[in-house]
């Protein structure tokens, strides 16, 4: 029998593995779900309620359907613990799901105003990423046109260098040295960009006390 056919037979239990990884729930778990405790560590996790839908598909699978209402009290005890100022910035500053209007009203006022503090800092700490990475860039630019200077220079010191090879290694070398001249002037102005952008989140940080 040939190879790939005897590995057919295995072909079925391979599936049932990818489609259990990209499932929110195992089979096993369905069996034996908690739905109450499923639906606390779902909302301390800061998932959203429409979670219970990925679970209710998964479970699907082995005719298990979730019990609604153990979940949505687990959830409800979740969000009270979950729905705290400092899981709100945490959550604004990685860019996850705002769970704002989920929060208990008491808890809902705080969460929110530090999830948007949280965005804020977030972006600041991508302007600032974005600007580093440009500087970074541009040193690149400079180190690998001076290393072709170099090498140029070296192939200009031989004697069997043909004329018209010369002159187009002359004409190079011209062009890199105006672009050396062009890339060290941006510097100064990309430094100077980069070193703003973290002056605007460590400020920014020390005004909400972080």
């Amino acid at each position: 029998m040939p190879t790939i056919f005897r590995y057919l037979r295995y072909l079925p239990a391979l599936l049932l593995i990818l489609l259990s990884g990209c499932a929110s729930m195992s089979p096993e778990q369905c069996r034996q779900a908690d739905w109450r405790q499923i639906g606390y560590a779902d909302a301390i996790k800061g998932l959203p309620g429409s979670q219970i839908n990925e679970h209710a598909s998964a479970c699907a699978e082995v005719g298990v359907r979730p019990n609604l209402d153990a979940y949505l009290q687990g959830r409800q005890q979740g969000l009270q613990t979950y729905c705290q100022p400092e899981n709100g910035f945490q959550a604004g500053r990685r860019g996850n799901g705002n769970l704002g209007a989920e929060c208990p009203v008491q808890l809902r006022y705080g969460f929110l105003q530090q999830y948007d503090f949280g965005r804020q800092i977030r972006a600041l700490e991508s302007d600032l990423s974005s600007r580093r990475s440009d500087l970074d860039s541009n040193r690149d630019r400079i180190r690998r046109n001076n290393d072709r200077i170099d090498r140029i220079r070296g192939d200009l010191t031989r004697s069997d260098l043909a004329p018209d090879r010369r002159k187009n290694l002359l004409d190079e070398y011209n062009g890199l040295l105006s672009r050396k001249d062009s890339l060290l002037r941006d510097m100064p102005r990309l430094e100077q960009q980069a070193a703003e952008a973290e002056w605007r989140l460590t400020n920014r940080l020390r005004e909400l006390g972080r």
